[in-house]
Formats: C-alpha cells, sequence, structure tokens
C-alpha cells in the first residue's frame, strides 16, 4: 500500500499564485498619468500623398518637405488597411475611419479585372484607354447612357492598385455610393470600421481630390469638393476659410511610372518619379504657406496614404506640425506604444482631438503623440530609412523563413529516424555513430535557428541596403546563420556539454535570455526578427509576439522544469515538496510579469496560455493529482488574471492604453464580437494557408516517434517511444521530469493556439525549438552493452535509478518523492 504524502491542496495552490501575480503586477499597472498638454486648433489640415517614403525627403530634391520636416515631430506610418497592400482609396477609406478598412474594387486579381459596383462618369473623348486593335466604348469615345460601364482591357495599368487610382482619377462621382460600397465590404466589417466616421464627426470638410471624399462623405456631411490644388497661393488660402477640416490628396506619383509584372519597390521609374516629387514639394509649400498666412492655429498633417502603381507595402511618411506639435521629436501613438512609428488609422482620432470633438467607439487609431527628441533631420531620416528596409525585408523574408524552418526540422527528425532504424538493425558501427554524431550537431543546429533569428537583430544587417533590399535580406541571412553558429558553439563547447542535458539546457536558457532580455529592454530585437513583427502588418509594436510566446513558454517551462528538479534536490527531504512548489510558482508569477503587464510583454493570450502551464508543473512536481478541476481552476485563475491586467490597463487615460485595456472598453460598447470572430478568421486562415501549419505533420511524426505512450499504435508496432525505450539515455527520476516539462509544455500550446489569432502558428513555432533537442537526446550514442529496458507501461527499469532522492513514476502518472 503506497504511503500517504502530503501535498498542496489544488486551492492553496491557486491561493499563493494569486497572491504572487498581485503582488508583482499591481505595481506597474496603476493609472498613469495622462501624456500630452490638450492643445486644439482651429483647423486641421490633412495632406495625403500616395507612395511618399522618407527616401524621398531630400534637401535639395524637395526641400519645401525637408523644411516641414526640419521643424516639427516626424515618424514612419504603417498604412495597413484591411488588405494585404493598401491601394489609394483603401488608405482613404482607412484614414477616415480611424481603423482598418478597404475600398471593395477586386484589384487583389489578375487583370482582366471587372469594374467594381460604383460605376464610372462618362468620359470625355480620348480619355478612355482602349486595347491594341479596337474601337472605343462608343461613338466618339462616349459612354452611351444605356449602356453599362464597360469592362476594362487587359491592360498592365490596371494591375495591382491600378484600377483604384484610376476610379479615384475618373469615378467617385457619388462619393456616399463609395462609402456605402466600403461599408458593405466583408473586410471593413470584420475590423467594425464605420468609413467616413472622421467626416460624421466633424460635419463640414474642404476635399481636394476624389479619394479624400472616402474620408468624409458620411450622410448630412457638407462637402466643398474641388478636384485639383489651386496653382494661385491666394486661392488656396481660401480653401482653409470654410470647413475646419480639409483634406488634400497629392496625387502626382501614382502615374509616375508603369508597373511591372514582378512588382517594384515604389511602383514608379526614377526619372517620372523624380518629376512627381518636384510636382508634390511645391503644392506642400503652397499648403504651408497657406496655413501659415490662415487666422488662428493650423494641424498640419502630412501623411503618405498608400502604396502606388504595384508598389510593395513599405513604410510612409508621417510628419505632424500645429499645436502641440511644435517641436523636432519623433511621433508615436498609443496604438504602436513605440517610437518613432504610427499608424494611418491615427490620423482621424489626431483630427478630432485637435478640434476638441469626441472620437467615435469605432476608432482603433489613437492621438499622435510626441516621443521625445530626436537628432537632426539627417541623421534621423537615415534612421526612419532603416526602419522602414527593416520592415520591407522582414515582410517580404517571413514567408521563406518559415518554410526554412519546417525544412529544417523535416530533415532533422527524418535523419533521427534513420539513424534510429539502422541502429536497431543491428550493432553499433563506427561509421553509423559518425553519423549520429552529425545529427546531433545538426540538431542542436536547428534548434538554435529560432533564437538567432532574434540574435541577427545585434548586426546591422539593414544598412546593406541593395536595389529592392536584395542586398539587406542576404545580409539578415548570413546574420541569422552567423548568430545560430554562435548559440551552436556556446551550447555545444561550454563547460556544460558534458552533462547529459547540458547542450540543449544551454539553447534553452540562450532562448529565454534573448527573449527575456528584449522586452526589458524594448524589444528592439523582437522588431524586425523573422519570428517577430514587422511595422508594415502594424499586429503589433512592442512587447511579446504571438510566435516569441511560443519559443517562451517552451523555454520557460523547461528551465524551470531543471531548476525546480535541481533545487529539490538539495532541499532537506521535510520541506521539499514545498520547495519545488514555490520555485515553479515563483517562476509563475515572474513569466505572467513579463508576459502580460502592458510596459513590457503585453501578451494578452499569452497568460492565458501560461499560467496554466506552470500550475500544472507544479502539480506534476510535487506528485499532486491531476484532475478536471484542478486544471479548470488553473484555466480559471489564468482567466482572472487576463481580467485584472486588462481592467487595470482600462483604467488609465485612453491614449495610454495598450490593447488590454482597449478591449476591456470594446466589451463594454458591445464591439468585443468583432474583434474575436476576426482573430478566430485570422486563425483559420493562418492553419489553410500559413507556412507553419506543415510544421504540425512534422512535429506529430517526431511525437509518435519519440514520447508515444505504449499501446497508441496497432499491435505490430506497439511499443513506447524512444525516449521512454532507452534506460541508457535519462535516469528514471530526470525521465520523470522531463515528461512533466513536456506535459505542461503541451497544455500552454494548447491554450495559446486556442487564445490567440495566430492559432497553429503558436505550437508550430515552439516545435522548431523543442523537436530538434528532442531528436539530439534520442540520437545519443549508447553506451557499450547498454541495451534496452522498460516495464510494462514504457517506463525505464528502476534498475537504472540514481539514488533515493529521484522521482519514481507510479500509477496515473503522478510522482512522488521517494523515502
Amino acid at each position: 500500500m503506497r504511503p500517504a504524502v502530503r501535498a498542496p491542496a489544488g486551492g492553496r495552490v491557486l491561493l499563493l499564485v494569486a497572491l504572487l501575480l498581485l503582488a508583482v503586477l499591481l505595481p506597474g499597472a496603476l493609472p498613469a498619468a495622462a501624456a500630452g498638454d490638450g492643445a486644439t486648433a482651429d483647423r486641421v489640415l490633412v495632406v495625403g500623398v500616395p507612395g511618399l517614403v522618407w527616401s524621398d525627403v531630400d534637401p535639395q530634391a524637395t526641400p519645401h518637405l525637408w523644411a516641414l520636416a526640419e521643424d516639427a515631430p516626424i515618424g514612419a506610418v504603417s498604412v495597413r488597411a484591411a488588405r494585404a497592400t493598401s491601394c489609394l482609396l483603401d488608405g482613404w477609406a482607412t484614414l477616415g475611419a480611424g481603423n482598418r478598412a478597404r475600398f471593395p474594387a477586386p484589384d487583389e486579381s489578375l487583370p482582366p479585372v471587372p469594374l467594381p459596383t460604383v460605376p464610372l462618369p462618362q468620359e470625355a473623348p480620348g480619355d478612355e484607354e482602349e486595347p491594341t486593335g479596337a474601337g472605343g466604348p462608343g461613338e466618339g469615345g462616349v459612354i452611351p447612357e444605356d449602356q453599362p460601364p464597360p469592362v476594362p482591357p487587359a491592360a498592365p495599368s490596371l494591375s495591382h492598385c491600378g484600377l483604384q487610382e484610376r476610379l479615384a482619377a475618373v469615378g467617385l462621382a457619388e462619393p456616399q455610393d463609395a462609402v456605402a460600397a466600403v461599408a458593405g465590404d466583408e473586410a471593413t466589417a470584420r475590423f467594425g470600421a464605420e468609413p467616413a466616421a472622421l467626416g460624421a464627426a466633424v460635419g463640414c470638410a474642404t476635399v481636394v481630390g476624389r479619394g479624400p471624399t472616402l474620408a468624409v462623405a458620411a450622410p448630412g456631411v457638407a462637402l466643398d469638393r474641388s478636384d485639383e490644388l489651386p496653382a494661385d497661393p491666394a486661392a488656396v488660402g481660401e480653401l482653409l476659410a470654410g470647413c475646419p477640416l480639409t483634406l488634400v490628396s497629392l496625387d502626382a506619383l501614382v502615374d509616375a511610372g508603369e508597373p511591372a509584372p514582378e512588382g517594384s519597390d515604389t511602383g514608379t521609374e526614377p526619372l517620372p518619379r523624380a518629376a512627381a516629387l518636384a510636382a508634390i514639394d511645391a503644392a506642400v509649400g503652397r499648403l504651408v504657406a497657406a496655413a501659415d498666412a490662415a487666422p488662428g492655429e493650423t494641424l498640419l498633417l502630412l501623411q503618405g496614404i498608400s502604396e502606388v502603381n504595384d508598389g510593395r507595402a513599405q513604410l510612409h511618411v508621417g510628419i505632424a506640425r500645429g499645436p502641440g506639435y511644435a517641436a523636432p521629436a519623433w511621433l508615436t501613438s498609443a496604438s504602436t506604444g513605440r517610437a518613432p512609428f504610427a499608424q494611418l488609422i491615427d490620423v482621424a482620432p489626431t483630427a478630432l482631438a485637435a478640434l476638441g470633438l469626441e472620437r467615435p467607439a469605432s476608432m482603433n487609431g489613437q492621438p499622435l503623440r510626441v516621443a521625445g527628441d530626436r537628432p537632426g533631420l539627417a541623421e534621423a531620416v537615415d534612421t526612419l530609412e532603416d526602419a522602414g528596409t527593416t520592415a520591407a525585408v522582414h515582410y517580404r523574408s517571413t514567408g521563406s523563413f518559415f518554410w526554412v524552418l519546417v525544412v529544417l526540422t523535416a530533415a532533422v527528425v527524418g535523419l533521427g529516424l534513420l539513424t534510429a532504424a539502422g541502429r536497431r538493425r543491428g550493432p553499433a558501427r563506427p561509421a553509423a555513430e559518425r553519423v549520429r554524431a552529425a545529427v546531433r550537431v545538426l540538431a542542436l543546429g536547428v534548434a538554435a535557428v529560432p533564437a538567432a533569428s532574434y540574435l541577427a537583430g545585434l548586426l546591422p544587417w539593414e544598412r546593406a541596403g541593395g536595389e529592392g533590399g536584395g542586398l539587406a535580406r542576404l545580409a539578415l541571412a548570413g546574420a541569422v546563420l552567423a548568430s545560430a553558429l554562435a548559440v551552436l558553439a556556446v551550447a555545444a563547447l561550454g563547460p556544460w556539454r558534458t552533462r547529459r542535458l547540458g547542450p540543449p539546457g544551454a539553447v534553452l536558457g540562450i532562448t529565454l535570455v534573448t527573449l527575456v532580455g528584449d522586452v526589458l529592454t524594448g524589444s528592439h530585437l523582437e522588431m524586425g526578427a523573422l519570428l517577430g513583427y514587422d511595422a508594415i502588418v502594424a499586429g503589433r509594436f512592442t512587447g511579446f509576439g504571438n510566435l516569441t510566446f511560443g519559443l517562451l513558454a517552451v523555454s520557460a517551462l523547461l528551465v524551470t522544469t531543471a531548476v525546480a528538479t535541481a533545487v529539490g534536490r538539495r532541499a532537506p527531504e521535510r520541506g521539499r515538496r514545498a520547495v519545488v512548489a514555490g520555485t515553479v510558482l515563483l517562476a509563475a508569477a515572474l513569466t505572467v510579469l513579463v508576459v502580460g503587464t502592458p510596459a513590457l510583454g503585453r501578451d494578452f493570450g499569452g497568460v492565458l496560455a501560461v499560467l496554466p502551464g506552470f500550475l500544472l508543473l507544479a502539480m506534476l512536481l510535487t506528485g499532486t493529482r491531476v484532475t478536471l478541476i484542478r486544471l479548470a481552476g488553473a484555466l480559471a485563475l489564468a482567466v482572472v488574471a487576463v481580467g485584472a491586467l486588462a481592467v487595470l490597463d482600462w483604467r488609465r487615460p485612453a491614449e495610454e492604453r495598450s490593447h488590454l485595456g482597449r478591449f476591456v472598453e470594446q466589451v463594454l460598447t458591445g464591439e468585443a464580437w468583432t474583434v474575436v470572430s476576426r482573430k478566430g478568421q485570422a486563425a483559420i486562415d493562418i492553419l489553410l494557408g500559413s507556412p507553419l501549419a506543415w510544421m504540425l505533420p512534422v512535429a506529430l511524426v517526431a511525437a509518435v516517434w519519440l514520447v508515444r505512450p505504449p499501446g497508441l499504435l496497432p499491435a505490430p508496432l506497439r511499443g513506447p517511444g524512444a525516449l521512454r525505450r532507452r534506460a541508457d539515455l535519462l535516469p528514471p527520476a530526470d525521465l520523470a521530469a522531463l515528461r512533466a516539462g513536456l506535459l505542461a509544455v503541451a497544455l500552454s500550446l494548447a491554450v495559446g493556439a486556442a487564445a490567440n489569432d495566430s492559432g497553429v502558428a503558436v505550437p508550430a513555432t515552439a516545435a522548431a525549438l523543442l523537436v530538434p533537442l528532442l531528436v539530439w537526446l534520442a540520437a545519443r550514442p549508447r553506451p557499450a552493452g547498454a541495451e534496452e529496458a522498460v516495464v510494462a507501461d514504457g517506463t525505464p527499469a528502476s534498475a537504472a535509478a540514481g539514488g533515493p532522492d529521484r522521482v519514481t513514476v507510479v500509477t496515473r502518472g503522478s510522482t512522488v518523492w521517494n523515502t
């Protein structure tokens, strides 16, 4: 009969964790003072320049733009709308909604493409493009009234963003119909955006160009429309005299080149682009002069609006000048939480704040803010160009990198299976053992790649430049390879190399220190890391990304397993269980602090996922019986912890909140389901379309081979996994601790996949770290005379136990300490 062992009750465990969490979280989450001086303006002038990037701003080529930026806050703007590449009408719709929206033109398909439901007006003779050898749309090129709008020919000018640009030039005769089309778009609805909310809030707007009408043409809004900016400075000044809101679109870059079939960085050609920039600069000069001459205070917001033609996604120019934005500084907002980055969705809230108007609940953007001093303009522009290069290279490289991870992990698993099969067929041979040694080195190197993808940010690879960022992409690949080799060298050659689990423990430790150290110092490595995030996608600008959380969960839980086991073995026998539980729970509190607080990780789903894993680990390592009620209690505590963080963040001023506090506000305003449904759709899209989804079959094969329980497979193949089968790999106590850690990791990753919009990408990224390390362990050379020894349930025989302080696996998977 098994002796009774007193274990910490589930309620006491949960209470202890709750107290620890409150102790570490409350000091950092109290309401902060509101930022900004609340300056207001008499009018707001929004100047949108499609295609404008910081490499265009030059003291000689664009002197007015340079002068405007020299004494004003500036930043790099993400123009992300409700589609991957934001086109002209998408950008203006997004700006006016203060939320991601898009114009429902079918411009993502290859030409020929049909026209959208918003009709083009009748065109004058010679305005209609004709395919070679074809007649015009009607007699003299005029569209008869009794005919439907024509289908454009299969011309390159209608590829990518060309169709929207054409509509902006010759269409949108009924702007409210166009706004209604945006509102009816499925992608716009997923974000809960209300098109033209900016115009509805102000009530009156002056518009130059047809694209900006999408930002303000709500029912009941008084619009004063003009197709072009007047050349007469006095006429430009009159534009500012009517409504408190003026929007001007400077579209010269739209026509500055022909699209290339494979796309280009800017969507333009050098000579036409230079001429277009000169025209834009002259127009900016007239607008600045008019704003300076107008009575009262004018807030001028100059923003890149979208990509043009076939241009690839980039970061764009952002400049603010006026009340509250009067000194050289960086721009940022609470929607990014990071200087010098802002979003297009921040423009409308900034305009409303300057006019003293309330921001609608549908706007996810936040008012632009000034963040400290910046260097001189030349150095600042270089910094912004580097940020743009980093984001663009990341945006174009992640898909390839994901495939590299899948292929490398699959290769490690395949080679591990081959070497294991060869070992089972006969006695070990020197050549075969050398192959297994090479497989172990390869496995350790592949496990080092995730951490290396962050450490590569320590090298200035983005300065390599090159046409289309080609050299920068090569430099990034070289930086990742060099970092992986450095991690491999430290893991394989350090003083821990002689320990059974020394090298994989070193890789896990390096990964954990890299991720935690980075978030404690501002997430500089995460921004631009191939497993991190970039400002173009604008999903996150600081804290832990979802993929990073997968790596953090694996490394934190397994390192905690090792530390708690080692500490327990050194503790007095009487208090050993309490020491192990306290070590795990302390690690849980610190991890939740790093993951969940708004000033650090700000990962909403991460807290939900990681805390149950730590609680399960505490129960397994202390021999506490795992029950459904206790697992439910662990999940409930995670929900309570996240809720407390979110409410505390919500209590902060609106402009200071992270997405945690904004979600509470969305719950109160009834918009939370929009967020939840959009994230659910994103998780489905990743499952069906991301390269990382292919990591799951690879991980499944590895799990069946390495850690399957006996009886999982049919009778001819029945037997324990490779890590259970070999008694020489680990002592029973260490194997039991490893099993506990893997179960805790599995729980956290499962919850993480369900709680995050990245879905299966979370466990898939974690597999890129965990699977190679398990293969490394399974490929360990067998000592001379060692044989497989297992008991009925697949656990190594007790003869391999290493001492009286080891953990022995007993029935129902619980663990007890030998006495």
